[in-house]
């Protein structure tokens, strides 16, 4: 911890603040939103932090959208300028609709007072999620009652002026029979983005997605793919890019009877690059749910979710590649499994090919903590793997006279201290090169060899 203990303040109005919504400045720093009770009802305020936990704006937060009735669940990404664009959902004049607000690095409101209409259309809009469009803008998807029915998914994309990109209230994502809800949205790396949500068209709820071009233009097919429609249950959709040439899917799937946890990945053209309706990461007698993925940056993903195998909450983890072949251990590696419960996890690739985790835990059986760990690209625990090498094979050639390499069955060894010494006892001074052969060693001809 960097800051001061349990937390520097960022608004302690004697009103309520909640539902905080974060991203990354591009300086070390964040942007935070919040639901803000200070005026009577909920209005969307927000603070900037900078690496040191000194805080940037005005005390208690700049206020993002004050208006009459609620205004809540903002949601942000960064606009490359040390501010960032801020999307809620707002009842300012009657049903829910979506606005959006772009925020200056020095907390300065750069667009209308109050927001941009993003969508007005009759009936609600709810549940709004964003992400970058390459330009400096973004692509901002929700769910949307229009047809007076039931919730479609819709998208707009707006510059980084404020102005719309496509059709005044969005385009058509899917407006398919029956509910579509929980939009997840991506970016498609090329100026648009991928789209994944659960649909009722058949029933039950499945997974499907679309990818939408810059110009609006839905790309693999009208009112989307089916991700998973197989029997029961698909839902808790959640995504993420692969970085390479498409995107990642996971969810909690009941075809079973009990709820497992499947992925499966599309390539940019939509094709399905794992087994129908998706792989399974692990079929258990009891329920796993809550899956979240990050990208590993090496085209494949990790995938965290809730597991009740062995009868309490844990948390669990897994890594695929980019074919869908598991990384980790069968049944995952135990990211959270202390006595009682561990719920609700949540991650973030730590940039190195590994996952750092953090989840509600209530291991003291009093009330829930929280806590957080860190699982490296190998499926070790970064505490265990940091404090030993194992060593693959011996030194070869031992004894040696110029130069040998000791390989190392590790992928974090850049703060490993090795010594060399003599056969005499004697230290000695060696450079060395650290490669993934191992580490290569070398000096001259010594008298009495290494």
């Amino acid at each position: 911890a960097k800051w001061t203990a349990n937390g520097v303040v960022l608004c302690n109005l004697i009103t309520d603040q909640a539902a905080p919504s974060m991203v990354e400045d591009g300086n070390g720093g964040a942007i935070i939103a919040w639901n803000d009770w200070r005026n009577g009802n909920r209005d969307i305020y927000a603070q900037k932090i900078d690496s040191s936990g000194n805080i940037l704006w005005t005390a208690n937060g700049v206020a993002v959208a004050v208006k009459s009735n609620h205004q809540q669940d903002a949601k942000l990404i960064g606009d490359g300028a040390g501010g960032a664009i801020i999307v809620w959902q707002d009842s300012s004049v009657s049903e829910f609709d979506i606005y959006a607000q772009r925020i200056s690095n020095t907390g300065t409101a750069m667009w209308t007072a109050g927001g941009v209409i993003i969508c007005n259309a009759i009936s609600a809009q709810i549940n709004p999620r964003m992400e970058i469009d390459n330009s400096g803008g973004a692509i901002i998807t929700w769910q949307d009652k229009r047809n007076g029915l039931d919730y479609d998914i819709y998208a707009q994309r707006i510059n980084s002026s404020g102005a719309f990109q496509w059709a005044a209230n969005g385009v058509v994502v899917c407006n398919a029979a029956g509910t579509q809800s929980n939009p997840k949205i991506e970016p498609d790396g090329l100026g648009g983005a991928y789209i994944g949500w659960q649909d009722k068209r058949n029933g039950n709820y499945d997974i499907y997605a679309n990818r939408i071009n810059p110009t609006g233009a839905v790309i693999w097919f009208t009112n989307g793919w089916g991700v998973s429609v197989e029997s029961g249950n698909q839902s808790a959709v959640d995504m993420t890019s692969d970085g390479v040439s498409g995107v990642f899917f996971t969810w909690k799937d009941n075809r079973n009877g009990t709820f497992d946890i499947y992925y499966q990945r599309a390539d940019m053209n939509g094709a399905m690059q794992f087994s129908v309706g998706g792989n399974s990461v692990f079929l258990a007698a009891f329920d796993q749910i809550n899956p979240n993925i990050v990208g590993d940056g090496v085209g494949g993903a990790i995938i965290v979710w809730q597991d009740s195998s062995a009868g309490n909450w844990d948390v669990k983890s897994q890594r695929v590649d980019a074919s869908g072949i598991q990384q980790w251990i069968l049944g995952g590696v135990s990211v959270g499994t202390a006595a009682n419960s561990q719920t609700s996890p949540k991650s973030v690739s730590d940039g190195s090919g590994g996952c750092i985790y953090t989840w509600q835990d209530k291991r003291n059986t009093l009330n829930f903590d929280v806590y957080a760990h860190r699982i490296l690209s190998t499926g070790v625990s970064a505490e265990i793997q940091e404090s030993t090498i194992y060593f693959a094979s011996k030194v070869f050639p031992n004894p040696f006279s110029s130069s040998a390499v000791i390989e190392i069955n590790s992928q974090n060894i850049k703060d490993t201290k090795f010594s060399v010494y003599d056969l005499l006892g004697g230290k000695v001074e060696m450079p060395f090169v650290v490669s993934q052969n191992g580490i290569n060693i070398s000096r001259g001809n010594l008298q009495h060899g290494i």
